[in-house]
């Protein structure tokens, strides 16, 4: 399975982060894997969760939530196709596709993800759709 977050709100809208298996860190500190450049996001906001067929996702504590679907998270819980993600003032939107696309290759081009990490495993930018 293919897991992708689609910027629908915030920058750079229209793009999308892929993610591998394995635990990623939101937030503003330099150790998060995706870094929004928000001062409603958290050093340590959020931790997205892929596991084979399962997505979740856990607030770390944050200042001001993660909201899923407009909901408030008090728990991990797992997510579906289409569902968004908010943090601060950046929306995501779940994207999972059944046939994966090519193999994740890091490529770290864009300021929603940490510019001083260039080899981060498992994130990958995708091109904006047209």
């Amino acid at each position: 399975m293919d897991v992708q977050l689609k910027v629908v709100q915030g920058k750079p809208n229209g793009h999308a982060l892929r993610f591998a298996d394995g635990e990623f860190i939101f937030g503003r500190g330099p150790e998060c894997h995706v870094r929004p450049n928000s001062d409603w996001v958290s050093r340590q906001h959020c931790m997205l969760r892929v596991h084979g067929d399962r997505v979740s996702i856990r607030d770390l504590g944050s200042t001001n939530g993660t909201l899923v679907n407009g909901h408030l998270l008090t728990e991990e819980t797992d997510l579906q196709n289409g569902d968004r993600l908010q943090l601060g003032a950046l929306v995501l939107q779940l994207v999972l596709l059944e046939t994966p696309l090519a193999p994740l290759v890091p490529s770290i081009t864009d300021t929603v993800v940490d510019q001083q990490h260039p080899t981060l495993p498992g994130v990958e930018i995708l091109p904006q759709e047209q």
